[in-house]
């Protein structure tokens, strides 16, 4: 497959495992309109560098940053809200269930469960995940969520991954997808 959409399919919500040893375009696989809004959840990167990111990739829709963390928050044309501790898993999922009801149809891109972990037990981030991919199913929210692997043994990575309608692996355009099937 040769790209991250064709794998992905209609998956609504989306692990995309990676490796640390070359970039992802976290922006790639998502492929907007000008009244798609893509909220972008991010542990690492200024709000400023996602904007920036997002254009490059040639995303047609608007952006919103949730910023986690002490972070920059500010960023030209860009709704950015912030969530000051990056252990404040209740906050984050306020903040994203907000941003998602203020917006039609928006795509969410989490950067990065591999960060997110850095600050709280994996038991923690997957009762966190298990609820908030729960509410995005409900929503009808597509979503993607970045994590490198490398850290984490087979066994972390599939009980996250159980959560999860495909799980992604690769990058540089050759992707391999493994598919739950879904109840209709």
């Amino acid at each position: 497959m040769s790209s991250l959409r064709e794998a992905v399919g209609d998956a609504a919500v989306t692990l995309v495992c990676t490796s640390s040893m070359g970039p992802v375009r976290r922006v790639d696989p998502l492929s907007t309109t000008p009244e798609t809004t893509v909220l972008w959840v991010t542990y690492s990167r200024p709000p400023a560098d996602c904007a920036e990111q997002f254009r490059a990739a040639g995303a047609s829709g608007s952006l919103s940053v949730i910023a986690v963390g002490d972070m920059p928050a500010d960023a030209d044309d860009v709704s950015v809200r912030s969530v000051s501790t990056p252990d404040d898993l209740t906050g984050l999922g306020i903040t994203l269930s907000q941003a998602v009801s203020a917006h039609e149809a928006p795509v969410v891109c989490f950067d990065s469960l591999t960060a997110l972990l850095q600050h709280v037990a994996v038991e923690t981030a997957y009762e966190f995940l298990n609820a908030l991919t729960g509410h995005l199913y409900a929503a009808d929210v597509e979503a993607y969520f970045y994590l490198d692997r490398a850290p984490y043994d087979s066994r972390t990575v599939d009980a996250l991954a159980s959560l999860f309608d495909a799980v992604v692996e690769g990058g540089d355009g050759a992707w391999s997808a493994r598919r739950r099937r879904l109840l209709q």
